[in-house]
């Protein structure tokens, strides 16, 4: 047996998987949109495309940015009725 254990990649899978969202939320907080993001060196060189998605389904984030685009949809339509 390896001296890490048997379970020792699969620890740093989960590192990177935690590096790459903390990234794209802190870019999408800078005002950034996630497809932007997504096409940054510094994701791609996490990993492949399969990886990223694989990484953003079925997590907090999704439900995050999805919570920010909803509320600029409504900003932009208070906006919009307020300037008529």
């Amino acid at each position: 047996m390896a001296r890490w254990g048997p379970y020792f990649f699969s620890r740093r899978r989960r590192y990177r998987e935690e590096r790459l969202l903390a990234y794209i939320h802190r870019e999408h907080e800078k005002g950034r949109h996630l497809t932007e993001v997504l096409e940054d060196p510094y994701v791609e060189r996490c990993g492949s495309r399969e990886f990223v998605w694989e990484t953003l389904r079925d997590t907090p984030l999704i439900e995050l940015l999805g919570a920010d685009v909803r509320e600029a949809i409504q900003r932009g339509s208070v906006d919009a009725s307020n300037q008529a």
